[in-house]
């Protein structure tokens, strides 16, 4: 007997080493992704300038100011929102058993969509800070109205269904919306696409702690969600409500996703192809240690996708959810084809 407890805690030990490293590995490629992401842009800047601010900021300089002001917020929220997204993603997969679901399918998305039209439509335009308060004030309230709407029982059916029947009512009200109100249609139009050109440091500040709880809530939630994968009968003689589960679960799926929406609009694929990422690199061990995994991976996602888009037609910039969708289309059908060819 101890010789067996002694054998169990010597590989729990060897896989926490090897969870350690390759965290260590990833948040150092992030660490890289966000050099370069300061640096590059419409204008290439050397590291030295990097160098050159942390010694001493000068804002009368226009190549620091730049860095500081524009390229500095907007790579924070590149790691934020691929972080909250990839996270969002792996939690709504894991809760449906469904390895090509992503966190619209809770009404997130289409729940902050309607709250920014109506928004617009009642109020005309508005502020950076007055779009992500609408936007993440819609998410939770979809994520209440879909919890209510899914029940209790199996998960893998109801949270799913629940959020594509609200998500299509909330967008044809968009769609109704937009319609009337040309100068709505826009404004929404422009926020659809998802763009970190619309993050800013003040917003960032508010939003950060919200993605952080909601990335907390399901690494504290992991263990009971991987349960609860097996079956909810399984679960349930296990000691896991599932009810409870669920009701965490989304919880962190909307802080994540909603604050993600409030930073950088409804930005896609990250959530879809992140968690995947995850799971092949942390291959062999349970989902707490694939939630940690995700969030550099997705951060590093956003951070190229960003850069690139900065890049590609410069001095002008392709929106991110533009150049994750000229990525991601392509990743999620040969996703489907593994799946159908019962590989993934």
């Amino acid at each position: 007997m101890h010789v067996q407890s002694s054998i169990s805690a010597h590989m729990m030990e060897g896989v926490a080493r090897r969870i350690a490293l390759r965290l260590g590995l990833l948040w150092l490629l992030v660490l890289s992704a966000f050099v370069a992401a300061l640096c590059l842009g419409a204008r290439d800047y050397g590291p030295g300038l990097l160098w050159q601010i942390l010694r001493g900021y000068d804002v009368s300089n226009p190549a620091q100011a730049i860095m500081v002001e524009m390229r500095l917020p907007r790579a924070l929220a590149a790691v934020v929102v691929g972080a909250a997204l990839a996270v969002a993603g792996l939690m709504m997969q894991s809760l449906a058993r469904n390895p090509l679901a992503d966190p619209g399918l809770t009404g997130v998305n289409a729940g902050a969509a309607l709250a920014v039209v109506a928004g617009l439509w009642l109020t005309g335009p508005l502020t950076a800070g007055g779009t992500a308060a609408l936007a993440l004030t819609g998410a939770g309230v979809a994520a209440l109205v879909v919890r209510a709407l899914a029940g209790q029982g199996d998960s893998t059916l109801r949270l799913p269904l629940a959020g594509a029947a609200f998500a299509s009512l909330c967008m044809a009200v968009v769609a109704f919306v937009v319609l009337l109100n040309p100068e709505a249609r826009n404004i929404y139009r422009f926020w659809m696409v998802g763009s970190l050109a619309i993050a800013n440091g003040e917003g960032l500040i508010r939003l950060a702690p919200v993605a952080l709880v909601g990335i907390g809530i399901a690494i504290m939630v992991a263990r009971q969600v991987e349960t609860l994968m097996l079956g909810d009968e399984l679960g349930a003689a296990l000691g896991v409500n599932a009810g409870r589960v669920m009701s965490l679960g989304l919880a962190a799926i909307t802080c994540c996703a909603g604050a993600a929406v409030a930073i950088a609009g409804p930005v896609g694929f990250i959530g879809l192809i992140a968690p995947h990422l995850a799971r092949r690199v942390g291959a062999g061990t349970g989902l707490t240690a694939t939630v940690l995994l995700a969030c550099p991976l997705g951060a590093i996602i956003t951070l190229l996708a960003d850069t690139v888009g900065r890049r590609l037609v410069r001095p002008a910039e392709l929106p991110l959810g533009i150049v994750l969708a000229m990525v991601g289309a392509p990743v999620f059908m040969w996703l489907v084809r593994r799946i159908l060819r019962g590989e993934a």
